[in-house]
């Protein structure tokens, strides 16, 4: 396995619709992405999986993020 950091922008920035680091782990972990750490709550994740194109990280990432945006839109 290899380690990727993905620093993800727009997280936390302005103090409103905060995500919760705890939350933000999970949706890398149901990618299937192991050791999923956050710093701070900045939104910056480390995690490890097998070694991928980045792009094709990005997307899943990317992806299940917006379904996890509507979620919390529609039920939180």
């Amino acid at each position: 396995m290899r380690t990727y950091i993905a620093p993800l922008r727009r997280i936390n920035v302005s103090g409103q619709k905060k995500i919760k680091m705890p939350h933000l782990r999970e949706i890398l972990e149901n990618i299937g992405f192991k050791d999923v750490n956050t710093y701070i709550q900045s939104g910056n994740m480390v995690f490890k999986t097998d070694p991928t194109d980045i792009q094709h990280l990005e997307e899943k990432i990317k992806n299940r993020y917006k379904i996890f945006l509507v979620l919390k839109y529609l039920f939180w």
